[in-house]
């Protein structure tokens, strides 16, 4: 499991992030206690102030309050999972070790090797690449014979453009395993950094306009790239759209054209923008916000969106119809900004870098740096005679070495004046190594040497973080205390509810008057049109379903008819609310009409459990776990300190 998952589902649980555990520091206040264990303020301080929004005189006493009847459920419930020894058992400590090395990356990598990365990658930022490129796949599990075949094919593609026999996007179109080059020649259209591969962006940012670079090897295999241009950076663009979508056919492209250009009419006649996005918009997602989209830049939409959402200068400027894949779309342009600023982008960028395989790049940085810091000398003569340490048998994965072997304490390499010994190598083999039917037995030694060495190194400045970074400390027991309550809370609330369908049923039918009321609605068809005539038409049709009439009325003039099922709880409605009935009436309005036809009135009732078991389920985990947290607070009595929490509150209020 990757950091976020476990972590994400813990935060919207508990709401407040994963206090730790640790005796109180000489002269630290204990905030309270557990039974006898003491926590101390220091510690809530420290997240409280992390996590928490600004602090104003009228809302501490209300926010810290809060916040602390948070963190004595959570403290409860991480002192049960330790009372039953969770954290004791064999799968909690192999997950720890993983989050653990994961979290350890940002210590272990030095800050100015991390800034300056940041940097690279913001001036890359102001700048927009357009490229086109050619592709020969290469498989990661391949031999070198494979590799090289791929890498001679690029080569050999390369020269063919370079020698004018075609042109780059013909040769891109016939050759390319990237199957969108059949379509636009190999062109990726504009992007920026962090948008595309490591060794891709490093090898469009480092050369020039019309340069044909490569072949450069990415995980998707060798790259022959073709640089177009380079311009600054447009920023980011908020747009609006109405989406008319299309079916690939000829047919549908061209009645969506017809009824996206009559959209566009009326908008331009000054029909209201929200009214026509209600009525016409395809887009579900976006059309009960009026069509807005989120902002964006270069690279993140089809070119054809992106350029005529750019193109647009005024806000509330409206494009005529734009074709796309989808279909075809009006915009209009809300707001632009040009590119944030170095520090208001750091954080994103600090966090994308930590992501991409540039890290890697950081990774060897760091650890050259540590070699200076660490004093590191290596025994070339030892590290060179290692080759004669092995056999075939270690690329079975069956190697061992003697505990009688003479030169076991003869250093490899020393750090800090440590020694690292040969038999400290040969037990790391043992635990590491794994069948190689492809890799040659001397570049096997050496790969787990380096990973050895690599590894040593690391460890090393992390013994040193762990014992004096306090930050560091206080992320690793949050990691533990949040793997604990992941846990527990599986076994004692989640999986019980789920599982326990009686309680269930019990919950629901104790519940059902209060929670899970299905009020009276009506199951309507409700027709929309310019024309009351249109309206009059259809209601003499209604033994059509609403596709039909759809493609009837619609067949001459694509926006003559819109129609929708919707069910209606009683008082949402105005219209029918003195037509709750079943029956059809014509509601006209200034620009447009509306038949609602009343197909069935359905009374108060229940939801039905089957219906909505999640939510009933949910609710179920809520009251279990707040009964169990009664128990816990019985097993292990809460003591408060409020004259500390007392003071703590008056230092924000003064």
């Amino acid at each position: 499991m990757t950091l976020p998952t476990r972590f994400s589902i813990l935060s919207v649980f508990i709401l407040l992030p994963l206090f730790t555990t640790a005796q109180p520091d000489n002269g630290d206040e204990v905030l309270f206690y557990l039974g006898d264990e003491p926590f101390s303020l220091k510690e809530f301080d420290y997240y409280f102030l992390k996590n928490s929004d600004d602090h104003t005189a009228d809302s501490a006493k209300i926010k810290i309050n809060e916040y602390f009847d948070l963190y004595l459920n959570f403290r409860l419930k991480v002192k049960e999972a330790e009372a039953q020894r969770m954290d004791q058992t064999k799968a909690f400590k192999d997950e720890f070790e993983g989050y653990k090395k994961q979290l350890a990356e940002p210590y272990l990598m030095q800050t100015k090797v991390k800034e300056e990365m940041v940097q690279v990658a913001y001036e890359r930022k102001t700048q927009e690449v357009s490229a086109s490129h050619i592709l020969v796949k290469t498989n990661d599990q391949g031999n070198p014979e494979d590799t090289l075949k791929a890498y001679n094919k690029a080569l050999a593609i390369k020269r063919r453009v370079l020698d004018g026999e075609e042109s780059f996007d013909a040769v891109a179109a016939k050759e390319s395993d990237d199957p969108s080059a059949k379509k636009n020649g190999g062109n990726l259209g504009y992007f920026s950094a962090l948008q595309m591969v490591y060794p891709f962006e490093n090898a469009v940012y480092q050369n020039e306009i019309g340069d044909i670079v490569g072949p450069i090897k990415t995980r998707f295999g060798y790259h022959v790239i073709k640089i177009n241009d380079k311009r600054k950076a447009r920023g980011q663009v908020l747009v609006a759209h109405i989406m008319i979508r299309s079916k690939p056919d000829s047919v549908s492209m061209a009645s969506t054209k017809e009824k996206a250009q009559s959209v566009y009419q009326n908008i331009k006649s000054g029909a209201d923008w929200n009214e026509q996005c209600q009525l016409y918009s395809d887009d579900m997602r976006t059309k009960p916000s009026g069509g807005e989209l989120q902002w964006f830049g270069a690279g993140s939409l089809v070119p054809e969106f992106e350029n005529a959402a750019f193109d647009l200068t005024s806000k509330g400027e409206i494009s005529q119809p734009v074709q796309t894949r989808f279909g075809w779309h009006i915009i209009k342009l809300i707001d632009k900004k040009g590119v944030a600023s170095f520090e208001e982008m750091r954080a994103d960028l600090e966090s994308k870098i930590s992501r991409d395989t540039r890290a890697k790049d950081k990774k060897s940085t760091a650890l050259k740096k540590l070699m200076s810091t660490q004093e590191f000398k290596r025994d070339e003569v030892v590290r060179k005679d290692l080759i004669n340490e092995f056999d075939s048998s270690l690329l079975e994965a069956k190697w061992k070495y003697s505990q009688s072997h003479p030169n076991l304490a003869k250093a490899i390499f020393t750090t800090n004046g440590n020694k690292y010994t040969l038999e400290q190598f040969f037990k790391y083999v043992i635990e590491n190594q794994k069948k190689r039917k492809l890799t040659a037995l001397h570049t096997y030694v050496y790969q787990l040497y380096n990973q050895f060495e690599q590894k040593s190194i690391f460890d090393e400045e992390l013994t040193l973080i762990e014992a004096n970074n306090y930050d560091y400390q206080m992320v690793l027991e949050e990691y533990r205390s949040g793997i604990l309550l992941f846990n527990l809370m599986e076994e004692e609330v989640w999986n019980k509810a789920m599982v326990d369908s009686v309680g269930l049923g019990e919950f629901y039918e104790k519940n059902k008057k209060k929670n899970y009321r299905l009020a009276e609605h009506a199951v309507v068809r409700r027709f929309v049109s310019k024309d009351s005539l249109v309206l009059q038409k259809v209601a003499s049709q209604l033994d059509k379903p609403n596709s039909e009439l759809d493609s009837l009325f619609n067949k001459e003039e694509p926006l003559t008819l819109q129609t929708f099922e919707e069910k209606i709880e009683r008082g949402k409605q105005p219209w029918l609310e003195s037509r709750w009935f079943v029956g059809s009436s014509i509601q006209k309005g200034k620009s447009y009409h509306t038949l609602w036809v009343v197909q069935e009135i359905r009374p108060d009732g229940y939801k039905p459990l089957k219906g909505i078991k999640g939510m009933v389920i949910s609710d179920y985990q809520k009251e279990l776990e707040k009964d169990w947290l009664k128990r816990l607070s019985r097993k292990f009595p809460v003591k408060v300190n409020k004259q500390v929490l007392k003071a703590y509150i008056e230092r924000f209020e003064n």
